[in-house]
């Protein structure tokens, strides 16, 4: 890991720093005064770099933004067209983002999930996005949510700036249990269950690396598996019926037809709710990069319906 970088640790505890990887220049310091130094000081050695830039190109990285414009173009974000009815999560999300008209604050589990909202939720200003993208803790999107939609009520913001929580089955279910402090605080948070009924990232590399063999990583009833059956009886945990038993209203979809008719439902609902979206579990997150490769190595097409050698 970052093998050629020099590494400044930053902790308040002497024990910990360079503990997990020497640190170059180690700092015992309080974080939040740290970066305040900081900033101060690169305000005032880098004010001519920041200016010779401006001057280049007048707006400092014309040159970089443009040659990633390029590579948008070259490199699209897309995916299969789904099946008749189905509901594949990337335009789930998408339509979310419209009928917020992007204005939402985000937060997500870990998973496929995470990365899609990522991709399809585009945001139209800074501090909109919540997710655990260094340890990957799954579970934090319902907790994030709930600090976020507390702070926006302390700023009066509730009423005009919507809080979603993008989230998997698997990663939902690491924290469900704060679906109480949603209804017992009154915190208006919508909840969007992208449902795939297994761990979806992990699902992938099985896919893409180990001929599609499934260590665990289907998560519904062993006898019948909604996938196979279509029989909403086997889908396993219910989220709605969950939802329900905290007092918190919920819907589950399963076709494209009723997607946006649920999501307005959700948005309109003055309170918490939970939309269960049924998605299938060969979509994959694109594109992706294969273990001990690098972006020359980058997968950009497939799912799981493709057989790979």
């Amino acid at each position: 890991f970052a093998n050629r970088a020099t590494i400044v640790h930053v902790d308040v505890d002497p024990a910990e720093i360079s503990k997990n990887k020497y640190a170059h220049v180690p700092v015992c310091a309080e974080v939040g005064q740290t970066l305040r130094l900081m900033n101060q000081m690169l305000d005032s050695n880098f004010k001519h770099l920041k200016r010779e830039a401006a001057e280049a190109d007048g707006r400092g990285y014309g040159d970089w933004r443009e040659d990633v414009a390029e590579k948008k173009k070259d490199f699209p974000m897309q995916y299969p067209e789904p099946k008749e009815e189905e509901i594949y999560p990337q335009w789930a999300i998408e339509q979310v983002w419209e009928a917020t008209n992007g204005n939402a604050v985000v937060s997500t589990g870990v998973g496929q999930h995470q990365m899609f909202a990522a991709q399809y939720y585009k945001f139209n200003a800074p501090r909109k996005w919540l997710t655990s993208g260094g340890l990957g803790s799954m579970g934090f999107g319902l907790p994030a949510a709930l600090g976020a939609q507390a702070a926006l009520q302390d700023m009066g913001l509730a009423d005009s700036v919507p809080v979603i929580d993008f989230d998997g089955d698997g990663s939902f279910v690491m924290n469900c249990q704060e679906l109480a402090t949603v209804c017992v605080e009154k915190l208006p948070v919508k909840m969007v269950i992208l449902n795939n009924q297994h761990l979806g990232m992990v699902v992938q590399w099985e896919d893409r690396f180990y001929e599609k063999n499934r260590a665990h990583t289907y998560l519904g009833k062993s006898e019948s598996a909604w996938h196979d059956t279509a029989n909403p009886d086997d889908i396993y945990p219910d989220m709605v019926m969950m939802a329900k038993s905290f007092g918190v209203p919920a819907r589950r979809v399963f076709k494209r037809s009723e997607m946006r008719e649920a999501i307005d439902e959700m948005l309109a609902t003055d309170g918490p709710f939970l939309l269960d979206v049924m998605v299938p579990h060969i979509a994959h997150v694109l594109p992706m990069i294969p273990g001990g490769g690098s972006y020359k190595d980058s997968i950009t097409d497939g799912d799981g319906n493709t057989r790979f050698e």
